[in-house]
């Protein structure tokens, strides 16, 4: 996992060449004046996703994860806080979806809170459990942007 402004994105461009494709699109693009909606870069292998949502309670929110694709999810505006854990020792909800690459946990006990504001990014590797859409001191409409980078070929 990996949390950082948007500012300082070129530094992680050498995680890989989808990386730096979408780090340097978030810098040039004008991603936040899109509709929201699915958008592909390089096909399936680099792919992003404009959304728009009012913050929910953890409460209401899932923990999941993904096997194929890394997330680089960034907060155009508003705020969010996301829960961070490990994968090892949750409770699965719903099993691994090989046509969505997603599975869906229980919430654990204890797990970080990242704490997400306009111009901040988060990377998330498979593996790494996340709940977004939280609520950061009551609800919040977030603009949003999510990178779905596929790890190897």
């Amino acid at each position: 996992m990996i949390l950082d402004r948007l500012e300082n994105s070129a530094r992680y461009e050498s995680l890989g060449k989808r990386f730096a494709q979408a780090f340097q699109l978030l810098r040039t693009g004008n991603l936040s004046a899109k509709e929201a909606g699915s958008y592909e870069v390089d096909g399936r292998k680099l792919y992003y996703l404009v959304q728009t949502y009012v913050t929910k309670p953890a409460s209401e929110r899932r923990f999941e994860s993904h096997r194929r694709y890394a997330d680089i999810q960034v907060v155009f505006s508003g705020r969010e806080m996301m829960g961070f854990t490990q994968v090892k020792g949750l409770d699965v909800q719903t099993p691994y979806d090989d046509s969505k690459d997603i599975m869906f946990f229980g919430t654990p006990a204890d797990y970080t809170e990242l704490k997400m504001q306009a111009g901040e990014f988060v990377v998330l590797y498979p593996g790494e459990a996340h709940m977004p859409q939280c609520q950061w001191e009551g609800p919040a409409q977030v603009s949003k942007v999510v990178f779905k980078v596929l790890i190897g070929d």
